[in-house]
């Protein structure tokens, strides 16, 4: 055996390698490329249809499958076009070479013509309705404030709520003026993108006010509140939620006072 032999059998196991590769992504890109086609052009189909029959709920909900049709056409087509280009180049396994171009090169196309100029549409149009539909949502949350049904504001949660306080107070024997009380309100944003407003109510009850009885009277009459009210009890803390007011009265046994917290109620358009 000469010196030169090792060496030409590890260039022709190279060769044959990458061969094999090059075949390999061949054929892949054959097989892939129509089913990733074939995918692309059916979500692109539906969200042609949806979009022209507005059924979608949002009006925007058309721009993710759309991105995703032409992310999965490009995916699909790209790559096995190289591929086969680059073979056709190096004259390497030209038949198959030839069959990855042609296949990958007709799928490219119908993405582009089929998925991706309708997009110029499609995504914009969904922009849109994504805002129009945003916009309704708000309206809809100011009117139902308007409509009279739970409390105009902040403020008036919190005025509904002083009932429940008083109730709790009475209960635990203990006089408003031996309390010390203080209120506050935070900003937000709804769900829906208005601007809102929560109040908040702390009473500190004071050590002198037992810990244990206080829990078992305010558990008892809580749990006796009416339909519109929900009891809960959890890591030390009993609370009532109270939905005429969309708010909330809680006792905190680590801290011994009552927190009286609403929702973020809606204040205006942002």
């Amino acid at each position: 055996m000469t010196a030169g032999e090792p060496e030409s059998t590890a260039g022709e196991s190279a060769t044959a390698d990458d061969l094999r590769l090059r075949r390999n992504r061949l054929i892949f890109g054959i097989v892939v490329a129509p089913i990733g086609v074939l995918i692309a052009l059916f979500l692109s189909f539906v969200v042609q249809i949806s979009s022209a029959w507005r059924s979608t709920s949002d009006g925007g909900a058309a721009a993710g499958p759309q991105i995703v049709a032409i992310v999965i056409g490009l995916l699909a087509t790209v790559p096995a076009l190289i591929a086969g280009i680059r073979a056709l180049r190096a004259r390497v396994l030209e038949v198959a070479a030839s069959g990855a171009t042609v296949v990958a090169g007709v799928g490219l196309l119908a993405v582009v013509l089929l998925v991706i100029v309708p997009s110029f549409e499609i995504l914009p149009r969904a922009a849109r309705d994504a805002d129009r539909y945003a916009q309704q949502q708000r309206q809809e949350e100011l009117d139902d404030l308007d409509s009279g049904y739970g409390p105009g504001s902040a403020e008036e949660a919190g005025q509904e709520m002083q009932e429940y306080v008083d109730d709790a107070l009475q209960l635990l024997e203990v006089a408003p003026s031996a309390v010390r009380t203080s209120t506050w309100s935070t900003s937000g944003t709804t769900a829906a993108g208005n601007t809102c407003r929560s109040f908040h109510e702390r009473i500190r009850l004071g050590d002198e006010v037992d810990r244990s009885s206080t829990a078992e009277t305010l558990r008892t009459a809580w749990k006796a509140e009416g339909e519109r009210t929900g009891f809960d009890e959890r890591d030390g803390r009993l609370e009532l939620s109270v939905s005429s007011a969309d708010a909330t009265i809680s006792w905190l046994k680590a801290d011994n006072v009552l927190l009286v917290e609403s929702d973020c109620i809606p204040s205006g358009a942002p």
